[in-house]
Protein backbone atom coordinates (compact mmCIF):
# COMPACT_ATOMS: atom_id res chain seq x y z
CA UNK A 1 0.00 0.00 0.00
CA UNK A 2 1.75 3.35 -1.15
CA UNK A 3 -0.69 6.13 -0.99
CA UNK A 4 -1.44 9.83 0.26
CA UNK A 5 -4.71 9.98 0.75
CA UNK A 6 -7.05 8.04 2.89
CA UNK A 7 -8.40 5.08 1.78
CA UNK A 8 -10.90 2.47 2.66
CA UNK A 9 -9.61 0.02 5.42
CA UNK A 10 -9.23 -3.71 3.04
CA UNK A 11 -10.51 -5.41 6.36
CA UNK A 12 -9.96 -9.36 4.50
CA UNK A 13 -6.27 -8.38 3.46
CA UNK A 14 -5.34 -7.52 6.76
CA UNK A 15 -7.12 -11.03 8.16
CA UNK A 16 -5.55 -12.73 4.82
CA UNK A 17 -1.74 -11.33 6.17
CA UNK A 18 -2.19 -12.07 9.80
CA UNK A 19 -3.30 -15.76 9.05
CA UNK A 20 -0.18 -16.06 6.62
CA UNK A 21 2.10 -14.51 8.86
CA UNK A 22 2.77 -11.59 6.24
CA UNK A 23 3.29 -8.20 6.82
CA UNK A 24 1.51 -5.39 6.26
CA UNK A 25 3.18 -1.90 5.17
CA UNK A 26 2.20 1.59 4.46
CA UNK A 27 3.84 4.08 2.94
CA UNK A 28 3.63 7.64 2.97
CA UNK A 29 5.87 10.83 1.68
CA UNK A 30 4.58 13.39 3.65
CA UNK A 31 1.88 12.25 5.36
CA UNK A 32 -0.71 14.06 5.45
CA UNK A 33 -3.54 14.02 8.25
CA UNK A 34 -5.93 11.85 6.10
CA UNK A 35 -2.76 9.54 5.68
CA UNK A 36 -2.49 9.52 9.89
CA UNK A 37 -6.05 8.79 10.46
CA UNK A 38 -5.88 5.76 8.16
CA UNK A 39 -2.80 4.53 9.96
CA UNK A 40 -4.82 4.94 13.00
CA UNK A 41 -7.73 2.53 11.70
CA UNK A 42 -5.38 -0.28 9.73
CA UNK A 43 -3.76 -0.44 13.07
CA UNK A 44 -6.63 -0.53 15.28
CA UNK A 45 -8.39 -3.52 12.84
CA UNK A 46 -5.23 -5.39 13.00
CA UNK A 47 -5.12 -5.35 16.53
CA UNK A 48 -8.74 -6.20 16.60
CA UNK A 49 -8.28 -8.96 14.29
CA UNK A 50 -5.30 -10.37 16.47
CA UNK A 51 -7.87 -10.17 19.69
CA UNK A 52 -5.29 -7.68 21.22
CA UNK A 53 -8.15 -4.63 20.93
CA UNK A 54 -7.67 -4.03 24.47
CA UNK A 55 -4.09 -2.18 23.21
CA UNK A 56 -5.79 -0.01 20.71
CA UNK A 57 -5.82 3.20 22.54
CA UNK A 58 -2.51 3.43 23.67
CA UNK A 59 -0.72 2.14 20.79
CA UNK A 60 -2.85 4.58 18.73
CA UNK A 61 -0.81 7.26 20.82
CA UNK A 62 2.71 5.47 20.24
CA UNK A 63 1.75 5.35 16.58
CA UNK A 64 1.06 8.86 16.40
CA UNK A 65 3.71 10.14 17.80
CA UNK A 66 6.25 8.31 16.25
CA UNK A 67 4.86 8.71 12.74
CA UNK A 68 5.24 11.97 13.28
CA UNK A 69 8.93 11.87 14.56
CA UNK A 70 9.73 10.22 11.35
CA UNK A 71 8.48 12.65 9.46
CA UNK A 72 10.30 15.41 11.49
CA UNK A 73 12.97 13.87 11.10
CA UNK A 74 12.97 13.57 6.83
CA UNK A 75 12.04 17.18 7.36
CA UNK A 76 15.53 17.61 8.91
CA UNK A 77 17.69 15.90 6.90
CA UNK A 78 16.26 17.93 4.22
CA UNK A 79 16.38 21.51 5.72
CA UNK A 80 19.63 20.52 6.74
CA UNK A 81 21.12 19.64 2.91
CA UNK A 82 19.25 22.89 2.20
CA UNK A 83 21.15 24.93 4.09
CA UNK A 84 24.76 23.69 3.40
CA UNK A 85 24.68 21.87 7.51
CA UNK A 86 26.48 19.00 7.72
CA UNK A 87 24.08 16.82 9.99
CA UNK A 88 26.60 14.32 11.43
CA UNK A 89 28.92 17.28 12.65
CA UNK A 90 27.50 18.03 16.28
CA UNK A 91 28.19 21.79 15.89
CA UNK A 92 26.52 22.07 12.78
CA UNK A 93 23.92 20.46 14.33
CA UNK A 94 23.32 22.20 17.26
CA UNK A 95 23.32 25.47 14.66
CA UNK A 96 20.97 24.24 12.33
CA UNK A 97 18.52 23.28 15.11
CA UNK A 98 18.05 26.88 16.55
CA UNK A 99 16.14 27.39 13.92
CA UNK A 100 15.22 24.40 11.79
CA UNK A 101 11.51 25.06 13.83
CA UNK A 102 10.81 27.87 13.02
CA UNK A 103 11.78 28.17 9.60
CA UNK A 104 10.26 24.74 8.38
CA UNK A 105 7.01 25.69 10.26
CA UNK A 106 6.27 29.03 8.34
CA UNK A 107 6.65 27.05 4.90
CA UNK A 108 5.97 23.58 6.04
CA UNK A 109 4.28 22.61 2.02
CA UNK A 110 7.61 23.43 0.66
CA UNK A 111 10.05 20.97 2.82
CA UNK A 112 7.45 18.17 2.63
CA UNK A 113 7.40 18.70 -1.28
CA UNK A 114 11.02 18.61 -1.64
CA UNK A 115 11.34 15.55 1.14
CA UNK A 116 9.34 13.72 -1.28
CA UNK A 117 11.17 14.40 -4.28
CA UNK A 118 13.90 13.32 -2.80
CA UNK A 119 12.18 9.50 -2.02
CA UNK A 120 12.15 10.20 1.96
CA UNK A 121 9.31 8.14 3.31
CA UNK A 122 7.59 7.19 6.31
CA UNK A 123 6.42 4.00 6.88
CA UNK A 124 4.16 1.54 8.94
CA UNK A 125 4.68 -2.14 8.73
CA UNK A 126 2.54 -4.26 11.29
CA UNK A 127 3.40 -8.45 11.67
CA UNK A 128 1.75 -10.75 13.43
CA UNK A 129 4.65 -14.18 13.79
CA UNK A 130 4.34 -16.47 15.84
CA UNK A 131 4.18 -15.75 19.72
CA UNK A 132 4.91 -12.01 18.66
CA UNK A 133 3.41 -8.91 16.89
CA UNK A 134 5.38 -6.28 15.65
CA UNK A 135 4.94 -2.64 15.21
CA UNK A 136 7.57 -0.90 13.24
CA UNK A 137 7.65 2.61 11.98
CA UNK A 138 10.62 3.24 9.35
CA UNK A 139 12.11 6.47 7.72
CA UNK A 140 14.68 5.97 5.01
CA UNK A 141 17.81 7.99 7.24
CA UNK A 142 19.57 7.18 9.46
CA UNK A 143 20.00 8.72 13.13
CA UNK A 144 23.25 10.50 13.83
CA UNK A 145 25.67 9.33 16.86
CA UNK A 146 24.34 12.15 19.11
CA UNK A 147 20.94 11.81 18.14
CA UNK A 148 20.73 7.51 19.12
CA UNK A 149 23.11 8.62 22.64
CA UNK A 150 19.34 11.62 23.30
CA UNK A 151 17.10 8.59 22.81
CA UNK A 152 18.51 6.06 24.92
CA UNK A 153 19.23 9.18 27.61
CA UNK A 154 15.28 10.17 27.15
CA UNK A 155 14.57 6.26 27.74
CA UNK A 156 16.71 6.24 31.10
CA UNK A 157 14.89 9.38 32.18
CA UNK A 158 11.16 7.25 31.69
CA UNK A 159 12.16 5.33 34.47
CA UNK A 160 11.86 7.70 37.45
CA UNK A 161 8.40 8.65 36.32
CA UNK A 162 4.99 6.54 37.15
CA UNK A 163 2.33 8.39 35.61
CA UNK A 164 1.91 10.55 33.08
CA UNK A 165 0.52 13.25 35.65
CA UNK A 166 3.63 12.93 37.17
CA UNK A 167 5.71 13.37 33.73
CA UNK A 168 3.57 16.45 32.97
CA UNK A 169 3.78 18.11 36.51
CA UNK A 170 7.47 17.55 36.90
CA UNK A 171 8.71 18.73 33.43
CA UNK A 172 6.34 21.68 33.20
CA UNK A 173 7.84 22.71 36.44
CA UNK A 174 11.62 22.28 35.24
CA UNK A 175 10.56 23.58 31.92
CA UNK A 176 12.25 20.68 30.68
CA UNK A 177 10.06 19.89 27.34
CA UNK A 178 12.66 17.64 25.22
CA UNK A 179 12.16 14.09 25.12
CA UNK A 180 7.87 14.37 26.42
CA UNK A 181 6.84 12.20 23.73
CA UNK A 182 9.46 9.35 24.46
CA UNK A 183 8.76 9.31 28.13
CA UNK A 184 5.11 9.18 27.45
CA UNK A 185 5.58 6.19 25.34
CA UNK A 186 7.32 4.03 27.54
CA UNK A 187 4.36 5.01 30.16
CA UNK A 188 1.57 4.06 27.45
CA UNK A 189 3.83 0.56 26.72
CA UNK A 190 3.93 -0.05 30.98
CA UNK A 191 -0.18 -0.22 31.02
CA UNK A 192 -0.22 -2.73 28.93
CA UNK A 193 2.21 -4.28 30.92
CA UNK A 194 5.17 -4.05 29.00
CA UNK A 195 8.31 -2.27 29.82
CA UNK A 196 10.79 -0.15 27.36
CA UNK A 197 12.52 -3.70 26.30
CA UNK A 198 9.60 -3.72 24.20
CA UNK A 199 10.41 -0.51 22.40
CA UNK A 200 13.72 -0.70 20.02
CA UNK A 201 15.25 1.68 17.91
CA UNK A 202 17.42 0.87 15.31
CA UNK A 203 19.81 2.72 12.51
CA UNK A 204 21.05 0.92 10.04
CA UNK A 205 21.51 0.41 5.82
CA UNK A 206 19.97 3.75 5.63
CA UNK A 207 16.82 3.25 7.71
CA UNK A 208 15.95 4.47 11.20
CA UNK A 209 13.57 1.34 12.31
CA UNK A 210 11.12 2.38 15.73
CA UNK A 211 10.00 -0.97 16.86
CA UNK A 212 7.38 -2.43 19.31
CA UNK A 213 7.04 -5.50 20.34
CA UNK A 214 3.93 -7.25 21.65
CA UNK A 215 4.11 -10.72 23.25
CA UNK A 216 1.19 -12.83 21.61
CA UNK A 217 -0.89 -13.55 24.97
CA UNK A 218 0.26 -16.56 25.95
CA UNK A 219 -3.20 -18.42 27.45
CA UNK A 220 -4.62 -17.42 23.98
CA UNK A 221 -1.70 -19.26 22.31
CA UNK A 222 -2.35 -21.95 24.43
CA UNK A 223 -5.99 -22.39 23.73
CA UNK A 224 -5.03 -22.65 20.55
CA UNK A 225 -3.08 -25.67 20.20
CA UNK A 226 -5.05 -27.35 22.74
CA UNK A 227 -8.43 -26.60 21.03
CA UNK A 228 -6.41 -27.92 17.59
CA UNK A 229 -5.54 -31.02 19.49
CA UNK A 230 -9.08 -31.62 20.03
CA UNK A 231 -10.10 -31.16 16.56
CA UNK A 232 -7.18 -33.46 15.33
CA UNK A 233 -8.16 -36.05 17.73
CA UNK A 234 -12.16 -35.89 16.57
CA UNK A 235 -11.11 -35.55 12.75
CA UNK A 236 -12.30 -39.53 11.92
CA UNK A 237 -13.86 -38.60 8.66
CA UNK A 238 -13.25 -36.67 5.30
CA UNK A 239 -15.17 -34.39 4.03
CA UNK A 240 -16.28 -34.91 0.42
CA UNK A 241 -18.77 -33.98 -2.31
CA UNK A 242 -20.94 -36.54 -3.74
CA UNK A 243 -20.56 -35.71 -7.23
CA UNK A 244 -16.55 -36.63 -6.69
CA UNK A 245 -16.71 -39.24 -5.42
CA UNK A 246 -19.67 -40.85 -7.96
CA UNK A 247 -16.77 -39.93 -10.36
CA UNK A 248 -14.32 -41.76 -8.74
CA UNK A 249 -17.20 -44.70 -8.64
CA UNK A 250 -17.58 -44.91 -12.25
CA UNK A 251 -13.78 -45.23 -13.10
CA UNK A 252 -13.29 -47.74 -10.68
CA UNK A 253 -17.09 -49.72 -12.08
CA UNK A 254 -15.03 -50.09 -15.52
CA UNK A 255 -13.67 -53.66 -16.46
CA UNK A 256 -9.93 -52.90 -16.94
CA UNK A 257 -8.98 -49.85 -14.27
CA UNK A 258 -6.25 -47.75 -16.05
CA UNK A 259 -3.94 -46.69 -12.93
CA UNK A 260 -2.81 -43.62 -14.37
CA UNK A 261 -6.52 -41.89 -15.46
CA UNK A 262 -7.53 -42.89 -12.19
CA UNK A 263 -4.36 -40.98 -10.33
CA UNK A 264 -4.96 -37.83 -12.36
CA UNK A 265 -8.84 -37.68 -11.63
CA UNK A 266 -8.20 -38.64 -8.06
CA UNK A 267 -4.72 -36.55 -7.61
CA UNK A 268 -7.37 -33.21 -8.17
CA UNK A 269 -9.16 -33.08 -5.50
CA UNK A 270 -7.85 -33.02 -2.04
CA UNK A 271 -10.34 -35.09 -0.51
CA UNK A 272 -10.14 -37.57 -2.80
CA UNK A 273 -6.63 -37.72 -2.44
CA UNK A 274 -7.09 -38.37 1.17
CA UNK A 275 -9.17 -41.45 0.94
CA UNK A 276 -5.99 -43.10 -0.49
CA UNK A 277 -3.16 -41.96 1.39
CA UNK A 278 -5.23 -42.06 4.86
CA UNK A 279 -5.99 -45.88 4.31
CA UNK A 280 -2.12 -46.40 3.46
CA UNK A 281 -0.61 -44.93 6.13
CA UNK A 282 -3.14 -44.84 8.84
CA UNK A 283 -4.77 -48.34 8.02
CA UNK A 284 -2.12 -50.36 5.73
CA UNK A 285 0.52 -48.74 8.33
CA UNK A 286 2.58 -48.22 5.22
CA UNK A 287 4.66 -44.72 5.04
CA UNK A 288 3.45 -43.33 1.88
CA UNK A 289 3.22 -39.61 0.51
CA UNK A 290 2.65 -40.44 -3.30
CA UNK A 291 -0.98 -41.23 -4.71
CA UNK A 292 0.01 -43.66 -7.42
CA UNK A 293 1.88 -45.58 -5.09
CA UNK A 294 -0.76 -45.58 -2.55
CA UNK A 295 -3.74 -46.69 -5.46
CA UNK A 296 -0.97 -49.60 -6.45
CA UNK A 297 -0.55 -50.65 -2.53
CA UNK A 298 -4.30 -50.37 -1.84
CA UNK A 299 -5.19 -52.78 -5.43
CA UNK A 300 -8.68 -52.51 -7.00
CA UNK A 301 -11.26 -54.54 -4.97
CA UNK A 302 -10.51 -52.22 -1.34
CA UNK A 303 -10.38 -49.11 -3.84
CA UNK A 304 -14.00 -49.31 -4.98
CA UNK A 305 -15.03 -49.67 -1.26
CA UNK A 306 -12.91 -46.95 -0.23
CA UNK A 307 -14.64 -44.55 -3.01
CA UNK A 308 -17.93 -46.03 -2.34
CA UNK A 309 -21.09 -44.38 0.03
CA UNK A 310 -20.18 -47.54 2.40
CA UNK A 311 -17.09 -46.31 3.29
CA UNK A 312 -18.19 -44.87 6.51
CA UNK A 313 -15.17 -42.98 6.82
CA UNK A 314 -16.40 -40.30 4.30
CA UNK A 315 -18.55 -37.49 5.33
CA UNK A 316 -20.78 -35.52 2.65
CA UNK A 317 -20.70 -31.93 2.45
CA UNK A 318 -22.54 -29.58 0.15
CA UNK A 319 -21.90 -26.44 -1.75
CA UNK A 320 -19.43 -23.70 0.75
CA UNK A 321 -19.57 -20.84 -0.90
CA UNK A 322 -16.32 -18.76 -1.05
CA UNK A 323 -14.77 -21.87 1.14
CA UNK A 324 -15.03 -24.23 -2.27
CA UNK A 325 -12.14 -22.47 -3.41
CA UNK A 326 -10.11 -23.88 -0.89
CA UNK A 327 -10.70 -27.46 -3.23
CA UNK A 328 -9.58 -25.31 -6.27
CA UNK A 329 -7.05 -23.31 -3.88
CA UNK A 330 -5.28 -26.86 -2.94
CA UNK A 331 -5.21 -28.14 -6.31
CA UNK A 332 -3.56 -24.76 -8.21
CA UNK A 333 -0.88 -24.95 -5.36
CA UNK A 334 -0.31 -28.51 -5.78
CA UNK A 335 0.14 -27.89 -9.75
CA UNK A 336 2.32 -25.08 -9.09
CA UNK A 337 4.69 -26.62 -6.60
CA UNK A 338 5.11 -29.65 -8.96
CA UNK A 339 6.36 -27.31 -11.98
CA UNK A 340 8.52 -25.37 -9.64
CA UNK A 341 9.96 -28.32 -8.12
CA UNK A 342 10.87 -29.52 -11.83
CA UNK A 343 12.44 -26.54 -13.07
CA UNK A 344 13.76 -24.66 -10.15
CA UNK A 345 14.89 -27.06 -8.07
CA UNK A 346 15.69 -29.78 -10.52
CA UNK A 347 18.90 -30.35 -9.32
CA UNK A 348 18.39 -30.73 -5.42
CA UNK A 349 16.60 -33.55 -3.60
CA UNK A 350 13.30 -32.68 -4.23
CA UNK A 351 10.83 -35.07 -5.11
CA UNK A 352 7.92 -33.81 -7.95
CA UNK A 353 4.91 -36.67 -6.96
CA UNK A 354 6.11 -35.81 -3.22
CA UNK A 355 5.73 -32.20 -3.60
CA UNK A 356 2.73 -32.06 -5.25
CA UNK A 357 0.93 -34.03 -2.59
CA UNK A 358 2.48 -31.79 -0.16
CA UNK A 359 0.80 -28.90 -1.71
CA UNK A 360 -2.40 -30.75 -2.00
CA UNK A 361 -2.57 -31.05 1.67
CA UNK A 362 -1.05 -27.64 2.83
CA UNK A 363 -4.31 -25.72 3.81
CA UNK A 364 -6.08 -29.20 4.88
CA UNK A 365 -6.35 -27.48 8.87
CA UNK A 366 -8.09 -25.32 7.34
CA UNK A 367 -10.63 -27.15 4.93
CA UNK A 368 -10.85 -29.52 7.92
CA UNK A 369 -12.29 -26.83 10.14
CA UNK A 370 -14.66 -25.27 7.50
CA UNK A 371 -16.39 -28.37 7.08
CA UNK A 372 -16.50 -29.29 10.99
CA UNK A 373 -19.36 -31.93 12.21
CA UNK A 374 -21.60 -30.75 15.14
CA UNK A 375 -19.96 -33.39 17.28
CA UNK A 376 -16.63 -32.26 16.34
CA UNK A 377 -17.69 -28.26 17.51
CA UNK A 378 -19.07 -29.96 19.96
CA UNK A 379 -15.76 -31.31 21.25
CA UNK A 380 -13.95 -28.06 21.04
CA UNK A 381 -16.93 -26.40 22.74
CA UNK A 382 -16.56 -28.59 25.91
CA UNK A 383 -12.59 -28.16 26.10
CA UNK A 384 -12.81 -24.32 25.57
CA UNK A 385 -15.30 -24.50 28.79
CA UNK A 386 -13.59 -27.33 30.55
CA UNK A 387 -10.28 -25.26 30.78
CA UNK A 388 -12.08 -21.97 30.70
CA UNK A 389 -10.46 -20.62 27.77
CA UNK A 390 -11.78 -17.23 25.89
CA UNK A 391 -14.10 -17.74 23.43
CA UNK A 392 -12.29 -15.96 20.89
CA UNK A 393 -9.79 -18.87 20.35
CA UNK A 394 -12.76 -20.38 18.51
CA UNK A 395 -13.02 -17.73 16.45
CA UNK A 396 -9.18 -16.99 15.69
CA UNK A 397 -9.39 -21.26 14.81
CA UNK A 398 -12.23 -20.54 12.42
CA UNK A 399 -10.24 -17.92 10.72
CA UNK A 400 -7.85 -19.87 10.25
CA UNK A 401 -4.67 -18.19 12.68
CA UNK A 402 -3.85 -21.56 13.35
CA UNK A 403 -4.67 -23.64 10.40
CA UNK A 404 -0.87 -25.18 10.17
CA UNK A 405 -0.83 -26.52 13.28
CA UNK A 406 -4.42 -28.19 13.28
CA UNK A 407 -3.49 -30.05 9.46
CA UNK A 408 -0.27 -30.64 11.29
CA UNK A 409 -2.02 -32.10 14.43
CA UNK A 410 -4.75 -33.79 11.38
CA UNK A 411 -1.95 -35.73 9.38
CA UNK A 412 0.66 -36.73 12.48
CA UNK A 413 -2.70 -38.84 14.08
CA UNK A 414 -3.08 -40.87 10.56
CA UNK A 415 0.43 -42.03 10.38
CA UNK A 416 1.66 -39.84 7.59
CA UNK A 417 5.24 -39.59 7.34
CA UNK A 418 7.12 -36.84 8.89
CA UNK A 419 8.31 -34.93 6.21
CA UNK A 420 4.74 -34.54 4.84
CA UNK A 421 3.33 -33.52 8.39
CA UNK A 422 6.33 -30.66 8.53
CA UNK A 423 5.91 -29.36 5.30
CA UNK A 424 2.08 -28.91 6.38
CA UNK A 425 2.98 -27.27 9.27
CA UNK A 426 5.95 -24.51 8.41
CA UNK A 427 4.30 -23.94 4.59
CA UNK A 428 3.97 -20.53 5.94
CA UNK A 429 7.13 -20.44 7.71
CA UNK A 430 10.25 -21.87 5.45
CA UNK A 431 12.71 -20.11 7.22
CA UNK A 432 12.26 -22.13 10.46
CA UNK A 433 11.44 -25.82 8.30
CA UNK A 434 13.94 -28.47 9.07
CA UNK A 435 16.79 -28.93 6.79
CA UNK A 436 15.82 -31.97 5.62
CA UNK A 437 12.60 -30.18 3.93
CA UNK A 438 13.53 -26.78 3.66
CA UNK A 439 13.88 -26.93 0.31
CA UNK A 440 10.53 -28.09 -0.75
CA UNK A 441 8.81 -25.79 2.00
CA UNK A 442 10.42 -23.18 0.16
CA UNK A 443 8.52 -24.44 -2.92
CA UNK A 444 5.28 -24.59 -1.74
CA UNK A 445 5.30 -21.15 0.28
CA UNK A 446 6.10 -19.35 -3.06
CA UNK A 447 3.82 -21.30 -4.75
CA UNK A 448 1.13 -20.49 -2.45
CA UNK A 449 2.22 -16.36 -2.82
CA UNK A 450 2.29 -16.64 -6.49
CA UNK A 451 -1.28 -17.72 -5.77
CA UNK A 452 -2.49 -15.34 -3.89
CA UNK A 453 0.00 -12.62 -5.87
CA UNK A 454 -2.42 -13.53 -8.90
CA UNK A 455 -5.33 -13.37 -6.94
CA UNK A 456 -4.16 -9.80 -5.40
CA UNK A 457 -5.12 -11.04 -1.95
CA UNK A 458 -0.88 -10.47 -1.33
CA UNK A 459 1.66 -8.01 -2.64
CA UNK A 460 4.91 -8.86 -3.94
CA UNK A 461 6.33 -6.70 -1.08
CA UNK A 462 4.69 -8.82 1.59
CA UNK A 463 6.92 -12.09 0.20
CA UNK A 464 10.36 -12.91 1.89
CA UNK A 465 13.10 -12.15 -0.67
CA UNK A 466 15.31 -14.16 1.22
CA UNK A 467 13.09 -17.56 0.20
CA UNK A 468 12.69 -15.86 -3.64
CA UNK A 469 16.58 -15.66 -3.95
CA UNK A 470 17.07 -19.33 -2.92
CA UNK A 471 15.77 -19.81 -6.77
CA UNK A 472 17.02 -16.24 -8.51
CA UNK A 473 13.42 -14.40 -7.95
CA UNK A 474 14.87 -11.24 -7.69
CA UNK A 475 12.44 -9.21 -9.05
CA UNK A 476 9.00 -8.67 -8.91
CA UNK A 477 9.01 -8.56 -12.46
CA UNK A 478 10.49 -12.06 -13.13
CA UNK A 479 8.34 -13.06 -10.04
CA UNK A 480 5.18 -11.89 -11.79
CA UNK A 481 5.88 -13.82 -15.00
CA UNK A 482 6.56 -17.15 -13.17
CA UNK A 483 3.26 -16.71 -11.60
CA UNK A 484 0.87 -16.31 -14.76
CA UNK A 485 3.15 -19.06 -16.60
CA UNK A 486 2.00 -21.58 -13.97
CA UNK A 487 -1.68 -20.12 -13.89
CA UNK A 488 -1.78 -20.12 -17.68
CA UNK A 489 -0.53 -23.93 -17.57
CA UNK A 490 -2.52 -24.82 -14.39
CA UNK A 491 -6.23 -23.21 -16.41
CA UNK A 492 -4.86 -25.04 -19.67
CA UNK A 493 -4.52 -28.43 -17.58
CA UNK A 494 -7.81 -28.02 -16.26
CA UNK A 495 -9.85 -27.27 -19.12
Amino acid sequence: MVDDTKKEIDKEKIKSSIRLWLPISITTYTLPHTMELYMQDVLNTFLSECHQEHMSVYLSYCLSELVTNAKKANTKWIYFKEKGLNIYDEEDYEKGMESFKQETLDNIDYWLLTQKKEGLYVRLVLQEYKDKIKIEIHNNRELTLFEYKRIHDKLARARKYNSVDEVYSQILDNSEGAGLGIIIIILMLEKIGLTEENYQVISENGETITRIILPVNKESDLALKELSKTYADNANTIPVFQSKLSEISTLLDEKDISYPSLSKKISKDISLSLIALHYVNSVMQIPCKSLPKALELIGPDTLRLLYSHKNQMLRYITTLDDDQNLWEHSSRIAFYAYNLARNLASEDSVVSEEIFISGLLHDIGRIFFITASTEQMDAVTDVLKERNFPFTAINALSAGINHSYLGYCIVKNWNFPEDLCNTILYHHDPLYAPRSISKSVAIIYIADMMSRYIEKTVDFYQIDKSILRQFNIITEEKFSKLANMAEEAFVKTNL
